[in-house]
């Protein structure tokens, strides 16, 4: 809906015809006599005596599409699209059906309290019809139209499509803003060895527009003034690297969308691509501060391929890797970031390791593969005073928009385990207990492998076990087969890049493991 200035763009439909010369010079005719014209062209028009707002019909946003991408859309093998050739006429009568449609969902809602889920349904369905009716004029039905796709799956963008509608096509009149800021603080058990996950149920934004997100587990690895960073632990990618001659590679892992080098060097931060990089939606945007921008790994390195790294250079200090590595040895940990052992991470018994001191200790045996972790991209989390009710960073997640919960702190001695505590967030685990990270990690370093076609079912399953692992307290909620449905496909799309080929049903998981 929005346009370059970040303002929604509203066009007119009319059929006023040609005669006048006021309405000819600022309309573009599209079919007959069927045109359109701006907004402001429109009210223009409707200050003198001859035309009332009746004649239009307003559209708010617009579609567009890249050079050859609807083509491509309508092409052999996606057929997303069917091209109709129809008149204006029938144009114009499917509009005003669809608009006297809607007159009357919305007069029913008048006398209803509450009534938005119905509402936005009977939008929906007026929009359905239309569908339908033009589908009609080319003796197309409905069934012949969306066969190419299994009926789990149309139920799936069904129900997606709902909320979807939900979101968008009701208008609440410019409410004013009523969040205020959060009287609870979970500052203190945020940090670097911080585990949280998402909770259920899920917002619609994050059902929309972040599904990576859902069913999440998210490890802090640095809190500071500017932001959060953390990595995701439970998405292998397409890809592994062979750490030791002989035995199976480690899975490459989805750290989160912000390239590391831009972590680490800090231009994530760079004022010129800010705006570009943050997820911009206004206070209620469910990522308030979230970046979200395609990390510079090679497209090579997300296709299954495996990274030797058998010719590491043992003597190089400098830790310029794409990637970031995590174990969880003790042992190894004890010795320190000078020793090769890593940087630990708050009180947690995770260890941030250079790559070259990884590689050593994986092939010198000192280091098991089960114990170790490595990730491609992060998450980060921008923090700014203006940014949503707490200044953004993971704070605003959890004691804000509550879309995550802290399932092991950072800082051992941040709350007394023996004394009441009154944040809501800091219920329901034990806050000395080590015990959550370490199984999870076990389901996840048994469980998953390197996301192919054939592992996606098993990779989806242990992703979900380690969130359930981390039993933060009861976590039921209307819709969870379909965001869990929803998470599928952003793996499908985004991680396996096999839109196309990636089955997605709405369906419960006891009836999914039965099959």
């Amino acid at each position: 809906l929005n346009s370059a200035d970040g303002e929604t763009e509203f066009i007119c439909l009319h059929h006023l015809g040609w005669t006048d010369p006021n309405v000819r010079k600022v309309s573009t005719s599209l079919v007959g006599d069927l045109s359109f014209i701006s907004l402001a062209d429109a009210q223009l028009l409707c200050d003198g005596e001859k035309y009332n707002p009746d004649d239009f019909y307003v559209y708010g946003g617009f579609c567009s599409w890249r050079p050859g991408q609807l083509e491509l859309e309508m092409g052999d093998g996606r057929e997303e699209w069917r091209a109709i050739s129809v008149d204006n006429h029938s144009i114009l009568l499917q509009i005003q059906k669809q608009m006297n449609d809607a007159k009357i969902v919305m007069k029913s809602s008048d006398r209803d309290v509450g009534a938005d889920a119905d509402v936005s349904q009977g939008l929906l369905d007026s929009g359905s019809t239309m569908w339908r009716n033009f589908l009609s004029m080319i003796d197309v039905l409905e069934g012949k139209a969306t066969e190419r796709l299994p009926a789990g799956q149309l139920d799936f963008y069904d129900r997606m499509l709902e909320v979807w509608s939900e979101d968008n096509l009701l208008f609440h009149g410019g409410a004013e803003d009523t969040k205020v800021i959060s009287d609870i603080d979970s500052s203190d058990l945020i940090g670097p060895g911080t585990l949280l996950r998402a909770k259920l149920p899920v917002s619609h934004d994050m059902l929309m527009y972040e599904q990576e997100f859902i069913r999440s587990l998210i490890l802090v690895l640095e809190e500071s003034e500017d932001a959060t960073v953390g990595i995701m632990l439970n998405h292998p990618l397409q890809g592994a690297v062979e750490c030791v001659e002989g035995k199976r590679p480690l899975p490459l892992r989805y750290g989160g969308p912000i390239d590391i080098s831009s972590w680490k060097d800090g231009t994530f931060l760079d004022s010129d691509e800010e705006e570009d990089m943050l997820v911009d939606g206004g206070d209620d945007e469910m990522y308030e501060g979230f970046m979200d921008y395609q990390n510079g790994i090679e497209a090579d390195l997300m296709m299954n391929d495996d990274i030797d790294f058998d010719d590491y250079d043992d003597d190089d200090d400098d830790d310029d890797s794409m990637f970031l590595w995590i174990h969880r040895d003790v042992a190894l940990g004890s010795l320190g970031p000078e020793n090769g052992g890593g940087s630990r991470l708050g009180t947690s018994d995770v260890w941030l390791i250079k790559e070259n001191d990884a590689l050593k200790s994986l092939q010198s045996g000192f280091l098991s593969l089960q114990d170790t972790m490595v990730f491609s991209g992060v998450c980060i989390w921008e923090k700014k005073q203006d940014l949503g009710v707490c200044g953004g960073g993971m704070r605003e997640q959890v004691d804000a928009l509550q879309s995550f919960e802290i399932v092991q702190k950072c800082n051992e001695d941040a709350c007394d385990p023996d004394v009441d505590c009154d944040n809501d967030n800091h219920d329901g685990f034990d806050l000395s207990d080590h015990e959550a990270i370490e199984k999870a990690w076990d389901i996840l370093g048994n469980y998953q492998n390197i996301l192919e076609k054939e592992t996606l079912e098993g990779n989806i399953k242990a992703a979900i076990d380690a969130w359930e692992s981390c039993n933060v307290g009861v976590s039921k909620s209307k819709n969870v087969d379909l965001s869990d449905a929803a998470l599928r496909a952003w793996v499908g799309v985004n991680l396996l890049m096999d839109p196309l080929g990636t089955f997605v049903e709405v369906t419960s998981r006891n009836r999914t493991a039965k099959q």
